[in-house]
């Protein structure tokens, strides 16, 4: 590289840094949760603590019962589990360490066709 080119690269180099709250982490977690586990926004729980330098999710959710046959709940831990880890380091670029899935009560979920 010459000194020319080197130096361009340095002026077009954007300074400064980039931070996540604890809190927009949550709530970026509670989103991914949401998503994957189709289930209510609000019936979604989780607590971020520190796994040796990665993140630990522990997430709750309900059951979300859909009227069609679906997958049994140990896959849908599994997707969950994928999904929040694959999720932030994506979107926050975070790694996490681990997840641990709790399910807590049944909700009855039907999709419906927007008109």
């Amino acid at each position: 590289m010459t000194a020319d080119s080197s130096s361009r690269a340095e002026a077009d180099a954007v300074r400064g840094t980039t931070t996540f709250t604890a809190r927009a982490l949550q709530r970026l977690a509670v989103g991914i949760a949401h998503d994957v586990a189709r289930v209510s926004a609000r019936d979604v729980g989780v607590q971020l603590s520190d796994e040796h330098g990665a993140l630990r999710i522990a997430v709750t959710v309900p059951v979300a019962r859909a009227s069609k046959r679906g997958t049994d709940l140990v896959t849908s831990g599994e997707d969950l589990r994928n999904g929040l880890i694959e999720g932030m380091r994506e979107l926050a670029g975070r790694e996490v360490g681990a997840v641990d899935v709790r399910y807590s009560g049944v909700r009855r979920s039907t999709e419906r066709r927007v008109r």
